[in-house]
């Protein structure tokens, strides 16, 4: 027992001074000052997750004990450093609460950016993206940040470059995005980064000289540059020049570009440049007529897509129409179906989200920026009443245009949803055939100038055409109806004019859209197609031709139709809670 009591008495006496060391640096934090404290917090962060929590703690309870709204924004700033995109989303919520009211030139314009870029890269949500981005550069003028405005410049351009084909426009924001950051060796990385989105805008708009000419430009000038990660950029122009070599049918060159680029998009994690890398790989192959390489690089591209919590780019949705036809030259239908069914879901989302974005970006960007800059130059023009009064005039008539176009789609969706409720209504309690043929009265022959056999026989057969769903076929005209059913075609079109009320034309796209109606509701697998495809099973040649049908005779698109058709269906399925 005495033994005992000695060991003890000696760990107490060894361990003593290390306690009250770490108690005496613990103690002494709140005395440091707040650059203090974030110099330490960034000093232990990678070594001593424990000892960062603390500096962290004492840093933000300085703060608030304080009242410094500005430097609890700047310590959930910190806190973000360490945590995963998704997980930083509520400390940015919460610097932008306590900071709307109390601003400087980062918060809350900071924040609003680094939303924006997690809506955009990590879910591709570009509803949240917009709204964000707007709100950042509404900030970040209001509080003059010129480097944080270029950035939501270059994010802009990326939207209207990738996401809205608005390619001109886009390389227009990434020419002035380059001026501002080409002189300035502070900017180095944001002007490599804006030299390389140059390149692959030329790309996309087929100026394959510019395009090499800007990947040779960043190329030398991360080669050239000391710093070890900014020689690491050269990797994302010899990836770039791979693809703009795949473009111009240089299939060998591509492939060797793209061999030495991704592993360095391993390394750093980049996913959207390794789909690019395996896809254009990929692609390279197949157009070498080397299936073997090809058809492996495509399915792994589609296996990292379905990691994605996002529509994919378009340019990638041509993965699953190779993966689709390889399938079906060496007759697995399993598989085949399989990427056909991918196929037409992504292109189906991707066509949906394109109408919301080009929507969505006339509401909420350039519509405000107009007014934005009508107010500026009215408070320019302050001085002069007259022209400060026609000023408000203008502001007011953009703004009324805008509300005017907001209340016009409100309008418009509000009536499309009254017409589907009420064609639901319609297609259920419908039960007699529209199409019906009508009592025959030898006056009516008569004033037809039809002998009355032969309206007798007519629409017997006509009868027969929409019972055994013949309008259905492609092609059919007045002319192929009248030699299928052995008459000729005045007589034909007299008798349906007469008998029917409508020309052949309206007849015809009456039963199919009829038709088409019924079978949308009732086949879950048809809604899945695309309007192509849709088209084409009910006898029209293309989707055009097949939309214009449907909103003539039911007042909206079959788009809609199929989109209220599946939320009506969601519904029903959903558990009662």
């Amino acid at each position: 027992m005495y033994r005992f009591f000695i060991y003890c008495f000696l760990l107490q006496f060894l361990f003593t001074p290390t306690s009250l060391k770490a108690q005496h640096y613990t103690d002494s934090l709140p005395q440091k000052s707040y650059k203090e404290l974030q110099n330490l917090f960034l000093e232990n962060r990678n070594v001593d997750s424990v000892k960062a929590k603390k500096i962290l703690k004492v840093y933000i309870e300085k703060a608030k004990k304080n009242l410094d709204t500005l430097k609890i924004a700047q310590a959930f700033r910190l806190y973000c450093l360490d945590k995963s995109e998704e997980n930083k989303q509520p400390y940015l919520d919460s610097i932008i609460a306590i900071t709307k009211n109390k601003q400087n030139k980062n918060y809350p314009a900071f924040a609003y950016h680094r939303k924006a870029q997690f809506f955009l890269h990590q879910q591709r949500n570009i509803e949240k993206t917009l709204n964000n981005l707007n709100l950042a550069r509404k900030y970040a003028k209001l509080n003059n940040n010129i480097r944080l405005l270029y950035r939501i410049k270059h994010h802009i351009g990326i939207i209207k470059s990738e996401h809205l084909n608005e390619k001109e426009e886009a390389l227009a924001i990434f020419k002035e995005c380059e001026k501002f950051y080409k002189d300035n060796d502070k900017y180095i990385y944001r002007y490599l980064f804006t030299l390389h989105v140059i390149a692959e805008t030329y790309i996309g708009l087929k100026k394959y000289d510019s395009a090499s000419y800007y990947n040779n430009l960043g190329y030398n000038k991360a080669v050239n540059g000391s710093d070890v990660e900014q020689n690491k950029m050269k990797a994302y122009f010899i990836l770039c020049e791979g693809i703009n070599q795949y473009t111009q049918k240089k299939y060998t060159t591509s492939i060797d570009s793209i061999n030495k680029a991704i592993p360095t998009m391993i390394e750093y994690n980049d996913i959207s440049n390794i789909i690019d890398s395996n896809f254009y790989l990929g692609k390279s192959y197949y157009d070498l007529g080397n299936k073997e390489k090809a058809i492996p690089l495509f399915k792994k591209t589609d296996s990292i897509l379905a990691t994605l919590n996002s529509i994919p780019q378009y340019k990638h949705v041509k993965t699953y129409e190779y993966l689709k036809n390889y399938y079906k030259e060496i007759n697995d239908l399993i598989n085949q179906n399989k990427y056909l069914d991918k196929l037409n879901t992504v292109l189906d989302n991707y066509l949906n989200d394109q109408i919301f974005i080009s929507r969505k970006v006339k509401e909420d960007y350039d519509i405000p920026l107009l007014i934005e800059e009508q107010q500026v130059i009215i408070k320019k023009l302050n001085k002069n009443n007259d022209t400060y009064i026609s000023g408000l005039l203008i502001s007011g008539i953009l703004l009324l245009i805008s509300g005017g176009l907001i209340y016009y789609q409100y309008r418009k969706r509000r009536l499309y949803k009254i017409r589907f409720e009420q064609l639901i209504i319609d297609s259920k309690s419908n039960t007699h055939t529209p199409h019906s043929n009508q009592e025959i009265k030898s006056t009516k022959s008569l004033d037809l100038k039809v002998p009355e056999k032969h309206v007798t026989y007519i629409l017997s057969k006509l009868d027969e055409f929409e019972k055994n769903h013949d309008f259905l076929n492609v092609g059919v005209s007045s002319q192929s109806l009248a030699d299928d059913i052995e008459t000729n075609v005045k007589y034909l079109s007299r008798v349906i004019n007469h008998y029917k009320n409508k020309s052949f034309t309206s007849y015809l796209n009456e039963l199919r859209i009829t038709y088409a109606v019924k079978e949308l509701q009732e086949n879950v697998m048809l809604q899945k197609f695309t309007i192509k495809a849709i088209a084409s099973e009910f006898g029209y040649n293309s989707a055009e031709t097949f939309s214009n049908a449907f909103y003539k005779q039911v007042k909206i698109k079959p788009s809609y139709f199929i989109k209220e058709l599946r939320k009506v269906k969601n519904d029903k399925e959903a558990p009662f809670i």
